[in-house]
């Protein structure tokens, strides 16, 4: 592993590069991700009776809201509710390794190879699917029931999927790893997965659409911190 300790602004800096150069593979990426989470989890809405519930009430929300939320709030602390939330988890887990296009989109370009729409796919690619889908569902589950100790949960993890892909780790390796690189240099880590987070977040507040250019960005700040404190591409 090596040794020199990157500023916060330069992986942010470098990430935006890398970002900026692969514009119509974020937008791919934040178009097929939205559109098979959005479509499934609405048929999971409806399966599990939520949209029935909701629409019995929603003469409330404008005359009488207060009554409206407390409607609301109790649907959804029913088992049918409950039921909805793990299945979006799931949902998310299975469209995880779309992320890990990116590791190899980036590594093409450190090699001035062209990167290929196809690369996009590669998280699904062979063993890989599985191997991440167990690794995401292991994140997701982790992240909903943690709830503010996420903030040390996901930066923690965050090398994980790039050990995996680089170096064909298995997932308990990977994890080890990645703690021991978390340990090392804690606060970067922090930083920058909180700024990678509101950057990602951030096209939330540009007429909504523009989600689908910022969303994929962590994965960015993910290879340059791998590039950065490891730097070992053995894929």
């Amino acid at each position: 592993m090596t040794t020199q300790k990157p500023q916060i602004g330069n992986i942010i800096s470098e990430a935006y590069q890398y970002w900026m150069r692969t514009l119509p593979f974020q937008v791919l990426f934040s178009v097929i991700y939205f559109s098979i989470f959005m479509f499934t989890a609405m048929y999971a809405y409806r399966y599990y009776g939520l949209f029935d519930e909701i629409m019995k009430i929603q003469h409330l929300f404008y005359s009488d809201f207060k009554t409206f939320t407390e409607k609301y709030s109790a649907i959804m602390q029913t088992d049918n509710a409950l039921s909805f939330v793990m299945s979006t988890l799931v949902i998310k887990s299975v469209i995880f390794p779309l992320n890990i296009g990116f590791l190899k989109i980036f590594r093409k370009l450190d090699l001035g190879e062209q990167p290929q729409m196809s690369d996009l796919f590669a998280g699904f690619q062979g063993h890989y699917f599985f191997i991440f889908l167990i690794y995401a569902l292991a994140w997701n589950f982790f992240n909903y029931y943690l709830g503010f100790f996420t903030i040390v949960w996901i930066p923690m993890l965050l090398m994980t999927p790039a050990l995996i892909f680089f170096k064909n780790f298995n997932i308990l390796m990977a994890f080890r790893i990645s703690t021991q690189v978390f340990r090392n240099n804690i606060l970067l880590l922090m930083l920058a997965t909180v700024i990678a987070i509101i950057i990602s977040y951030s096209g939330l507040i540009m007429f909504f659409f523009g989600i689908f250019v910022t969303f994929p960005f962590w994965n960015a700040v993910i290879y340059v911190l791998y590039k950065r404190l490891i730097g070992i591409f053995e894929q």
